[in-house]
């Protein structure tokens, strides 16, 4: 069993979890990059047991059945959950990772809300949502 852990920018919040991420992705969908100020974002999927948290998070209830966690002192973005798509799963940006070389993106989620002046050249299959295979019904995009 894999160990993770992580922490938010303050160090005031950290995360650790046995078990290995679910599944790996590029989130292009607005809510995502709004919650992290960013054109998109590096997240994985990992089950909630054995998943610990520690420090002052805060919350949000960004949309129905979703939270999204954030360190209060510093504001870093912490977490996603849906708790009808995913009940049993968090998921959780890389750039929180301790070790980031554990982290390798597996595909392109919601690349159909991408911003007009993204084109990614990387080679990883593109999906319009969440593939089946990350709990989705998406359908790939054709490049």
């Amino acid at each position: 069993m894999t160990k993770l852990s992580g922490r938010c920018l303050c160090g005031n919040v950290s995360w650790s979890a046995s078990g290995t991420m679910r599944w790996t992705a590029y989130c292009h969908c607005d809510s995502c990059r709004r919650a992290g100020s960013t054109p998109f974002v590096a997240l994985f999927g990992i089950a909630d047991d054995g998943l610990t948290w520690s420090g002052d998070i805060g919350t949000y209830a960004s949309s129905e059945d979703v939270e999204r966690g954030f360190c209060q002192n510093c504001g870093s973005p912490l977490f996603y959950r849906n708790y009808t798509r995913w009940p049993n799963e968090t998921h959780i940006p890389a750039v929180t990772l301790e070790d980031p070389s554990v982290y390798t993106p597996k595909a392109h989620v919601y690349y159909s809300e991408r911003l007009p002046w993204i084109e990614m050249r990387d080679g990883l299959p593109k999906y319009a949502n969440m593939p089946k295979e990350m709990g989705g019904d998406g359908e790939r995009v054709q490049e």
